[in-house]
């Protein structure tokens, strides 16, 4: 066996057997996968230096190279994360910054790369969501797709004044730096999996998707994505807090976990504490957000894509038709929306016309963040020249009809990449529900190849006009609505003008 570990891939490859134990060297050490379900698997892989002790609440540092061939063969630990009963438990650690490499032929040069940012509300997740159960179909398709782990909770969101004074260039978005720095892992190494480190598609859902949004307003991130695909990440509204909220969040946290010093001198005993004591310190509703924080965030996400200082390129962006679903989970009734968020449901009723309370609330809920941020950011997109396409979910399997109002959150997300019935497993399902997950993965096979999701035997997907929109709708039918819920979307793009001072539409800037 350690014979063969030795053998390179070439050799093998001539005599006509394929590695069951592959080795590829990275710029920090070589590196020993696993073959699974007839693809290259590499887990586990750090890609910066622990984030512990001196450096909890840092920068990420690169991560220290070794000599011997490490073993690549698993997933490597969470980042810590509370318990859930919905929720499988895996081993977690602080020292958590790993990611995962699936490619279907390391000989291969310039295979497009999907670069995966995992949900969970900033709080739970991790990189190995995606391909822990099977390996993704678009994978044999011919793509190489990564997915790493970020920084969660207070330890990857996290601003306090003395943080700022310690590193003014690189605080509060640990989870963003960490996103960053692990896009630079692929540039300096995809090429040895397979990948073409200049075709690089960064995609995620829910809080992944406000992750790509991040990625693309961060002028840290320049030069590495070629191409960009958030789902139900929102974008225009809850997507970022100033600097000064975040500063005050962070010296109540500090309070709440027994930390009363001020400046500078908080930092020692922060960084002192277990991470069972941080994660104590939050209770209730995640929030956790990006920060503009004048360097990796210098402007609000959606102000950076309406000035056009954002990661500008081809842009695949979209939401589901019952996002309520999410907002249900974690509690946000129509008294929390109007609290927290500010929002007038006696004067929105006009815009949405005759519905119940109860339908009212799930519209609004749907719209606010997520519609609104999907079809908003096409738009703006568009304004500036970059080619978008927007879609609008709506497919609920033929079993699951009558029984839920629409297509939950992120419903549409494993679908994109060719898992059947959109869940962890794959359930029967009818030939309509196969038909939308083949075009799904289509759409996204060729936009990762080309920065264009259209091709043969698709519906016809428009782009996204400067002014307009004209997202595609997929439902029992997959076709393009121009103006879609125009009537609906005009009081959160009025809201969003009223506080940027920039314009979605109708006109050109």
């Amino acid at each position: 066996m350690r014979a063969l570990r030795t053998l390179s891939l070439a050799s093998l490859l001539l005599a006509g057997a394929a590695p069951t134990e592959p080795v590829v060297t990275t710029t920090a050490g070589p590196v020993r996968g696993a073959m699974r379900e007839g693809a290259f698997f590499f887990g586990g892989i750090p890609f910066a230096a622990p984030p512990v002790g001196p450096r909890r609440w840092q920068a990420p540092a690169p991560a220290a190279a070794w000599r011997q061939t490490r073993d690549a063969t698993a997933f490597g630990a969470d980042c810590p994360q509370p318990a859930s009963e919905t929720r499988e438990t895996h081993p977690q650690a602080e020292s958590c910054l790993f990611l995962n490499v699936v490619s279907p032929d390391l000989t291969a040069r310039k295979l497009p790369v999907l670069f995966v940012i995992h949900g969970g509300a900033n709080f739970v997740g991790s990189g190995r969501e995606l391909i822990d159960r099977a390996i993704p179909p678009i994978v044999k398709d011919g793509v190489v797709l990564v997915a790493a782990n970020y920084r969660l909770g207070r330890l990857g969101f996290f601003s306090h004044p003395g943080l700022t004074s310690e590193a003014p260039r690189a605080h509060s978005n640990y989870y963003l730096m960490d996103q960053i720095a692990a896009l630079r892992w692929v540039r300096d190494n995809i090429a040895k999996f397979g990948g073409d480190p200049g075709n690089v598609t960064v995609i995620g859902c829910s809080a992944g998707g406000s992750g790509v949004n991040g990625v693309l307003g961060s002028p840290m991130a320049r030069g590495l994505i070629a191409k960009a695909s958030p789902h139900s990440g929102g974008g225009l509204f809850n997507g970022d807090r100033p600097l000064a909220r975040a500063e005050k969040e962070g010296i109540a946290f500090a309070g709440r976990v027994g930390v009363t010093a001020q400046g500078a001198k908080a930092l020692a005993p922060l960084r002192a504490l277990s991470v069972a004591q941080v994660m104590a310190g939050d209770k209730g509703a995640p929030d956790f957000g990006a920060v503009v924080d004048g360097t990796w965030l210098p402007q609000p996400i959606s102000v950076a894509f309406a000035t056009d200082r954002w990661n500008k390129a081809p842009l695949l962006v979209g939401s589901t038709s019952n996002e309520a679903s999410v907002f249900g989970l974690m509690g946000f009734d129509r008294p929390t929306m109007e609290q927290r968020f500010d929002i007038d449901f006696a004067a929105l009723a006009p815009a949405y016309g005759r519905l119940d309370a109860r339908e009212l609330l799930r519209q609004v809920q749907t719209d606010f963040i997520f519609t609104s941020g999907s079809i908003g950011l096409a738009t703006l997109a568009a304004n500036g020249g970059a080619p978008s396409w927007a879609y609008h979910y709506d497919h609920v399997p033929q079993a699951e009809r009558g029984e839920q109002p629409g297509a939950p959150h992120c419903a549409d997300f494993r679908r994109w990449f060719g898992f059947e019935g959109g869940g962890r497993t794959t359930p029967p399902s009818g030939e309509q529900d196969r038909a939308v997950t083949r075009a799904l993965h289509n759409y996204l096979l060729n936009f990762a190849r080309s920065g264009d999701p259209n091709g043969p035997g698709l519906p016809v997907w428009p782009r996204t006009p400067a002014g307009g929109s004209e997202p595609l709708v997929i439902g029992e039918t997959i076709a393009a609505e121009p103006g879609f819920r125009a009537r609906q979307l005009q009081p959160w793009f009025t809201r969003w003008e009223a506080q940027t001072g920039y314009k979605i539409s109708p006109t050109r800037r």
